[in-house]
């Protein structure tokens, strides 16, 4: 009998929109979310039939969807952050090589294939990831969600098996041990944090029944993170302008923006050694907190801040966001 727990993606670059991808490169089980496949609408004829009840319906557009969510191994976290950023440069003679991912104004074009209880296969191109978010919790492994978009859903015969379905260094909450920094310090006892990258694009309807376009959007990036109220520093820098503000201060006007080296993450599941490293390294250089309001409650537990941090653009053209991964892929981008 077929089982939900049968079924994993994976998925490759393109070389361009419209050249489908020929086998897989990257591979997954899922942890949740759904699988990229075809998405229709079917809409009702309104017409004066003379009749209470509508007599026909049509389909009036299908595309390709879905929201894959995964454990972090060190392969498919690149090609993902690759997905939803689009530029990397990559370093290194030999494996670990070091991927440095940064954000540019398109993002890269792929193919998705889906496999599930040995029943439903399909293949689906011209997509883009238009939201990656990672998070992670304490005491638990990272997982991460592709939002996908793509224009060409297609059913398959059977399983695209090319790329091996990636198990190995999957990273976990506390690889991040010591190494969770705000403006330059670890911060003591994060108990979980939400990174959300967003690219807000839109699929282009044209002549034909699926979408012939996708944007490029407005580009945000939001961080949530809740840790110990231990220090009531970062509450009086938000609301009051200054760390020890005097009696009687007013509420400060001026938007905070994390100095030093802003938001600075690191997980290393492997070290150099005894290697190869495999590590994932998350840096904003430029982030601003929201206004949080720590709340008391009637039991005994710790008092918590929950933050919100949200990325501006740094100057002179840097990325808001440079995502570094090392693992044992020498190309991230190579179509297959």
């Amino acid at each position: 009998m077929p089982s939900e727990n049968i079924g994993n993606i994976r998925f490759a670059f393109q070389s361009a929109q419209g050249t489908a991808a020929m086998a897989s490169v990257y591979g997954a089980r899922l942890a949740g979310g759904s699988m990229v496949g075809p998405m229709r609408t079917d809409e009702t004829f309104e017409e004066t039939t003379g009749a209470q009840m509508r007599e026909a319906r049509y389909v009036s557009e299908v595309h390709a969807a879905g929201a894959p969510e995964m454990y972090v191994p060190p392969n498919a976290a690149a090609g993902l952050l690759y997905g939803v950023l689009g530029a990397v440069d990559t370093t290194g003679a030999a494996d670990p090589w070091s991927h440095a991912i940064t954000a540019a104004t398109t993002r890269p074009w792929m193919t998705w294939w889906r496999s599930l209880g040995g029943l439903l296969f399909g293949k689906s191109t011209d997509c883009k990831v238009d939201q990656l978010v990672i998070s992670g919790e304490a005491n638990k492994p990272l997982r991460m969600t592709a939002t996908v978009q793509g224009l060409d859903p297609r059913h398959a015969t059977a399983e695209e098996a090319t790329a091996a379905i990636e198990i190995a260094n999957r990273v976990i909450y506390y690889d991040g041990n010591g190494t969770l920094d705000l403006e330059g310090v670890a911060v003591p006892c994060m108990r979980s944090f939400t990174l959300t990258i967003s690219r807000n694009g839109e699929m282009i309807p044209g002549d034909g029944i699926g979408p012939c376009d996708i944007t490029e959007g407005e580009f945000t990036i939001a961080l949530s993170a809740v840790k110990l109220f231990s220090t009531a520093s970062l509450y009086n820098r938000v609301m009051f302008g200054s760390a020890t503000p005097a009696d009687n201060a007013a509420v400060t006007t001026s938007i905070l923006e994390l100095g030093g080296a802003g938001v600075d993450f690191t997980f290393t599941r492997v070290g150099a050694a005894p290697g190869p490293e495999r590590s994932l390294r998350l840096v904003l250089p430029r982030m601003v907190v929201d206004p949080f309001e720590p709340q008391p409650g009637t039991g005994n537990s710790p008092l918590l801040e929950n933050l919100t941090m949200n990325a501006l653009q740094p100057a002179g053209g840097v990325s808001p966001i440079t995502a570094t991964v090392l693992n044992g892929l020498s190309d991230l981008v190579t179509p297959a």
